[in-house]
């Protein structure tokens, strides 16, 4: 039998309210990976209908599964705070970059105006490095821990 077959006749159950059930799946340590028939409407109006549409895994593979999904689940909530650290830092770099410009400013008196705007470009694309560079050892260490 094709996986199209196969999805189209999970997908035709019927739960008591007459409308097709959905397929979700379990990840609790006792079935963690089995797929069940829930029923699709809004909470408020659900009716009981509930059934398993996979057999029972061996307690190793259910074990696996489970244990992945926690490690899964705890390398996504890693990711999201080191996202907002990263976010954080570039709007501390962007500060403190603004600032520095400022006090470049103030500081150099203009004699010749070309010799003052490349030292200043010369400080801006060294900061920029310093940000890029900054940015790839995030993303390098972002995806150290997701190959992890």
């Amino acid at each position: 039998m094709s996986r199209d077959s196969t999805v189209s006749s999970l997908s035709m159950v019927k739960c008591q309210c007459g409308i097709v059930a959905k397929i979700f799946t379990a990840f609790t340590p006792t079935n963690a990976g089995r797929r069940f028939y829930k029923c699709a409407n809004p909470n408020g109006y659900k009716c009981s209908y509930w059934k398993w549409v996979d057999d029972p895994l061996h307690p190793r593979v259910e074990n696996l599964i489970h244990n992945l999904k926690k490690e899964n689940d705890y390398l996504h909530r890693e990711n999201k705070s080191l996202e907002t650290k990263m976010a954080d830092l570039e709007k501390y770099l962007a500060s403190e970059i603004e600032e520095k410009c400022e006090r470049l400013n103030e500081e150099v008196v203009i004699d010749n105006e070309d010799v003052v705007i490349d030292k200043f470009k010369t400080k801006v694309d060294q900061i920029w490095i310093v940000i890029v560079m900054l940015w790839c050892c995030f993303a390098a260490f972002i995806t150290f821990w997701v190959m992890k």
